[in-house]
C-alpha cells in the first residue's frame, strides 16, 4: 500500500488490520499512535522517544553545506529511524530588511524557539548543529 504523507500512512495503518507504518515521531506522538522499539546498531530495542531521537541526532557530522542523513545512527541509546528536516534559504535577498527579518526568525528559532520543539513533539537540536546552523544564518545577506 503506499499513502503520502503522515496523515495518510496513519489512515491506511487505522484501516488496515495488522498494518505497520512510518510517520514522524511528532506526528506519532501528536496523534497517540503505537509505536514500536527497534534494534539499533548496537543490538538494542530502542523506542522513539525525545531521548532517543536526539542520541541519534548527535552522533551526525555535518559537512559544510549542513546537508546530513543519519542512517543507522551510534550509541546504545539511538532510535535507528532519525534525520533532520531542512530549510532552504537564499544566501542573499533582494532588500536589506527581508534579509534580516529571515536571519532574526531563523536565529529565534535556533536559540529561543528550541525551547518549545519537545512541547511540540520534535526535537532539540544538538549544540553542534545549533552552531553551524547560526552560522549559515548569520550569512545571509542583501543584494543591495
Amino acid at each position: 500500500m503506499r499513502a503520502r504523507g503522515n496523515e495518510g500512512v496513519a489512515g491506511l495503518i487505522g484501516k488496515s488490520e495488522g498494518s505497520i507504518g512510518h510517520v514522524g515521531y511528532e506526528f506519532a506522538r501528536k496523534i497517540g499512535l503505537k509505536t514500536a522499539a527497534l534494534e539499533n546498531r548496537e543490538g538494542k530495542f530502542t523506542k522513539p522517544s525525545a531521548e532517543s531521537c536526539r542520541s541519534a541526532l548527535a552522533t551526525a557530522e555535518l559537512p559544510e553545506n549542513l546537508r546530513v542523513f543519519v542512517p543507522d545512527p551510534k550509541g546504545a541509546d539511538a532510535y535507528p529511524i532519525a534525520t533532520f528536516s531542512w530549510i532552504l534559504l537564499r544566501k542573499k535577498y533582494k532588500n536589506a530588511e527581508t534579509a534580516k527579518a529571515v536571519r532574526d526568525f531563523f536565529q529565534w528559532s535556533l536559540q529561543d524557539g528550541q525551547r518549545y520543539a519537545d512541547d511540540l513533539g520534535y526535537i532539540q537540536l544538538p549544540a553542534t548543529v545549533v552552531d553551524k546552523a547560526q552560522a549559515a544564518v548569520n550569512s545571509v545577506e542583501s543584494e543591495g
